[in-house]
C-alpha cells in the first residue's frame, strides 16, 4: 500500500506518445467551435494530473461568487462516481441528494461545504451546465475543465504546483503532464499553488523573474499575446473537525500521537502539513488518489492505530467523505486556500462575466 507518486523515467517513450496524442487532440479542437452553455462558465483546471489543490480553489471561488450575490453552480465530471443518471444534481444548498459512490469524492466534498447553491456532476459538462441553469444558477464553476475542450468558457484559470509546475516534465505515465506545456497559451490566468508565503502575499501578478525557471522558459516561448498573468497562492491548515466536539484550531495537534490516513494525489504534502503542526506522526497509511475504502482498509486502519498507540486518527477532508463505516471515526483536517491577489482575480472574473453576451 502506497499512495506516494514518483516519476517513472523508464516509461518516457510512452509519455512522449501520450503528449503527442494530447497535442494532436488539442490542435484539432483549436479548429473547432466548442458548445456554448446557457450561462457563463469559469473553468478551473491544471496542466498536470492531481495534487495542485484545485478543490480548495473551487471552494474559495464558489464562496466568493456567492458572497457577491451570484448563484454559482459547481459542475464537475464526478471522477470515480458510478451513476446511472447523468447529469446528476449532487446537492441543492444544504440538501445532499446523491451518494459519494454516485458523485465521486471531490464533488461530495464540495457539496458538504455548502459554498455553492448547486453541485452537479456530468460526463458531458455542457449538459451539466444546462441543468445548472434550469436549476437557477447564473454562473458555472467548471471543476477540472482545462482539457475539456467541448465547452466554451469565459475564463480559463489553470493551477500549477509551485514546486513542480510542469508535472515532472514528462507526459503520463512517466510524469504527470496531461498535455504539452504549450497548452498554457489557452489559459487566461495561471496560479502557482503551495507557493512560498512571500510569493502568495503578492497582490498583483508576479514578475517573470519571480517564476520557477521551467515555467518562465515555457512562457517565454509562447507568443507574447498568449502569455497569461501568473498569481501565487498557498494552502494553510484550516481547522480540526473532531467527532463529537466543536471544531478546533489545527495547532491542537502539537505534540499529539497521530496516525495519518490519506488517499490523495500528493500524500507527502498531508504528512508535511501534520508535521508542520508539530504532530508526532507515528505512521501514515497512504492509498492512491480516489481510493475506495472498504472493510480491508478499515481493518488496516484499526490495526495501525492499535499498533502505534495513536491518540488521533487524522485524515483529509476529501478522504472523510468515503471513510469506511467500520473504521474508527477520524479527525478531519481542513485546508484553506489563501491568495494575496484574490481581489485582482475576482475583478478579472467580474470582467469575464460582464463580457458575456446574451
Amino acid at each position: 500500500m502506497s499512495g506516494a507518486r514518483h516519476p517513472r523515467p523508464w516509461l518516457s517513450p510512452v509519455g512522449r506518445l501520450y503528449l503527442a496524442a494530447a497535442g494532436w487532440h488539442h490542435r484539432r479542437w483549436d479548429r473547432r467551435r466548442p458548445g456554448r452553455a446557457p450561462l457563463p462558465v469559469i473553468s478551473l483546471g491544471n496542466l498536470a494530473a492531481g495534487g495542485t489543490g484545485k478543490t480548495p480553489m473551487t471552494l474559495w471561488l464558489a464562496a466568493r461568487l456567492t458572497a457577491e450575490g451570484r448563484k454559482p453552480a459547481v459542475v464537475s465530471r464526478g471522477y470515480g462516481g458510478r451513476r446511472r443518471k447523468d447529469p446528476l444534481v449532487v446537492s441543492r444548498g444544504a440538501r445532499i441528494q446523491a451518494t459519494v459512490d454516485e458523485a465521486g469524492d471531490e464533488a461530495m466534498m464540495i457539496a458538504r461545504r455548502q459554498v455553492a447553491g448547486l453541485v452537479v456532476v456530468a460526463r458531458r459538462r455542457l449538459e451539466g451546465c444546462a441543468l445548472a441553469r434550469d436549476e437557477g444558477a447564473d454562473v458555472a464553476v467548471l471543476d477540472d475543465g482545462f482539457q475539456h475542450r467541448a465547452l466554451a468558457r469565459e475564463l480559463d484559470i489553470v493551477l500549477l504546483d509551485a514546486a513542480d509546475p510542469l508535472g515532472g516534465g514528462r507526459g503520463l505515465p512517466a510524469g504527470w503532464l496531461r498535455e504539452p506545456p504549450r497548452g498554457l497559451a489557452r489559459a487566461d490566468v495561471l496560479i502557482l499553488t503551495r507557493a512560498p508565503s512571500e510569493l502568495a502575499a503578492h497582490t498583483v501578478p508576479l514578475a517573470a523573474g519571480a517564476l520557477p525557471a521551467a515555467l518562465r522558459e515555457t512562457l517565454a516561448a509562447l507568443p507574447a499575446e498568449h502569455v497569461p498573468p501568473v498569481l501565487a497562492a498557498t494552502h494553510r491548515p484550516g481547522r480540526l473537525l473532531i467527532p463529537g466536539q466543536d471544531p478546533a484550531p489545527p495547532q491542537r495537534l502539537a505534540g499529539e500521537r497521530v496516525l495519518a490516513v490519506s488517499g490523495i494525489a500528493r500524500p507527502e504534502t498531508f504528512r508535511a502539513t501534520l508535521e508542520g503542526l508539530r504532530a508526532r506522526v507515528l505512521d501514515h497509511l497512504a492509498w492512491p488518489d480516489h481510493h475506495r475504502f472498504g472493510t480491508r482498509e478499515a481493518a488496516a486502519i484499526t490495526r495501525a492505530a492499535a499498533r502505534c498507540r495513536a491518540r488521533w486518527i487524522v485524515t483529509t477532508e476529501k478522504d472523510a467523505v468515503r471513510w469506511p463505516e467500520s473504521a474508527p471515526r477520524p479527525t478531519v483536517l481542513t485546508v484553506d486556500f489563501e491568495i494575496g491577489a484574490g481581489a485582482w482575480l475576482l475583478e478579472r472574473c467580474r470582467q469575464a462575466l460582464e463580457e458575456r453576451t446574451p
